[in-house]
């Protein structure tokens, strides 16, 4: 029967986050076509996402400003609940991990689980700033207390039910939903011949996207390539695309790379739209993904789903995602990242046979299922 959904969006700014509710909201109505819904924004982030929406209400609050997390989570404790119980809702749901206190006892909750680096041993290990390390502390006991309050849990990979149960939350009430990936648009040649042209890319390269954060390991998978035959990086060229949300990690990159002297094989870009990564994902020789850890790795699925031949850690969930369309290398060993690059570069019918199997792996994750499923979790 229909139900009043109050969808929380007020932590959304970017990344995975903001793929994954426009995602979600593009398609729900197909599967949820009566309920109200009620979506929480700050500062118009999630409405811009879908404009013109005239079947969901969207209530914002600013979110600009010092201490906007600690100020977001007083509202959602103190003014949320209130909120609730005046617009009569009935299923709260959270794609990013977090409950408040305080919801009306009846109400039917729903908590996905987005970010596995408080769980993981080499993802705190990266970090080098004990502010980081004690923010990652916190979020850890922030998530289990939500998703043990949780009616439902949403992990987007087998691997994030397994760190959940093992640390005392009920199997039962964890569903694995995966993200999806989208079909890629159709492009030709020459629209990204254009786009390699304005970004002054070269005619091969090695491509590694991800928002620069210490987890991410651009450091050293740009010592890995400093390793590689001087006749592959005279061939290949590193391209390393990402918001620098971490700025003084991007400016450390930049630094290796002068280190290491290869200011003239490296490019460094600042993010790109979704049209300019579909012209470097379409043209790569290899993607490289050495991120240490990850929940549902969205960008390997896209690199996967425009053809590229696909190089990423051992560690999980990377294998649970990639199988055997991906070759594998320990993230934390540069010479082992050297070698299976060195392994790819060097035999091209390999990278043609990965192309096509990851292509067709990725496209098994779909956003309807995602969007189907969670709709089942509520009605």
């Amino acid at each position: 029967m229909p139900e009043t959904l109050i969808l929380d969006g007020s932590s959304i700014r970017s990344g995975g986050q903001v793929t994954r509710i426009r995602a979600f909201l593009q398609r729900f109505r197909a599967y949820d076509p009566a309920s109200r819904v009620i979506v929480l924004e700050e500062d118009g982030a999630v409405s811009r996402l879908v404009p013109g929406r005239d079947d969901l209400e969207f209530i914002d609050r600013p979110g600009s400003g010092v201490a906007r997390a600690a100020r977001r989570a007083l509202w959602q404790n103190l003014a949320l609940p209130q909120l609730c119980r005046r617009y009569g809702g009935k299923v709260y749901l959270h794609f990013s991990h977090y409950l408040p206190y305080g919801l009306p006892g009846a109400m039917r909750t729903i908590v996905g689980v987005a970010n596995l680096q408080p769980f993981s041993r080499e993802g705190r290990a990266a970090e080098v700033r004990f502010d980081k390390r004690l923010r990652l502390a916190v979020l850890e006991r922030t998530i289990l207390s939500s998703v043990r309050r949780a009616e439902h849990v949403i992990a987007l990979s087998r691997t994030c039910k397994d760190v959940l149960v093992a640390r005392g939350v009920d199997g039962a009430k964890i569903v694995v939903i995966p993200n999806g990936v989208e079909e890629p648009a159709a492009a030709t040649d020459f629209a990204v011949d254009v786009v390699l042209d304005e970004l002054a890319i070269p005619g091969e390269y090695v491509l590694y996207v991800s928002h620069f954060y210490r987890y991410k390991n651009f450091e050293r998978l740009v010592r890995a390539y400093s390793r590689l035959p001087s006749v592959l990086q005279d061939r290949y060229a590193l391209v390393l695309v990402g918001i620098p949300h971490h700025r003084e990690y991007w400016d450390h990159v930049r630094a290796t790379v002068s280190e290491l002297r290869l200011e003239s094989r490296v490019i460094m870009i600042p993010g790109l739209d979704g049209s300019a990564l579909s012209a470097l994902y379409r043209r790569c020789s290899v993607f490289v993904f050495p991120s240490l850890i990850e929940n549902c790795p969205n960008i390997l699925l896209e690199a996967m789903a425009h053809g590229a031949s696909v190089v990423t850690g051992n560690i999980a969930p990377m294998p649970e995602f990639g199988g055997d369309a991906a070759i594998y290398f320990d993230p934390l060993d540069e010479a082992s990242i050297a070698s299976s690059l060195e392994k790819v570069l060097g035999d091209a019918s390999l990278r043609q046979r990965m192309a096509r199997s990851g292509r067709e792996r990725a496209l098994g994750y779909s956003w309807d299922t995602f969007t189907r499923s969670v709709v089942d979790l509520y009605l």
